[in-house]
């Protein structure tokens, strides 16, 4: 019984994590048009692994510091590749909900 609960918790959590932190993101630009295989890596301008709040702006007119300072979750100034995973899962949930149909609007 313990192992069927832990289980449950290792997969279920992560799950549940993302699609409410997917649902913060309503408000942003319509991830609809992403393919499912969206990657951000594509800011990292020297590539080092890592994007920086000035990599993350100048890849796009759209970007804000304030955006990026809510994806920076250890809040260290960069994106790193923990980051730029979780980023990457959230758009898709997204294109994943907005391709069934099954997003909030």
């Amino acid at each position: 019984m313990k192992i069927t609960v832990l289980t449950l918790i290792v997969f279920l959590v992560p799950s549940l994590y993302q699609n409410s932190h997917a649902e913060e993101h309503g408000a942003m630009p319509d991830c609809s048009k992403m393919p499912p295989n969206f990657s951000i890596s594509y800011l990292d301008e020297n590539a080092d692994g890592a994007i920086s709040l000035a990599e993350y702006l100048q890849g796009d007119s759209t970007h804000q510091k304030k955006t990026f300072e809510h994806m920076d979750a250890n809040h260290d100034g960069v994106l790193d590749m923990a980051e730029q995973k979780e980023i990457e899962q959230v758009y898709k949930l997204l294109h994943e909900q907005h391709a069934t149909g099954s997003h909030k609007t």
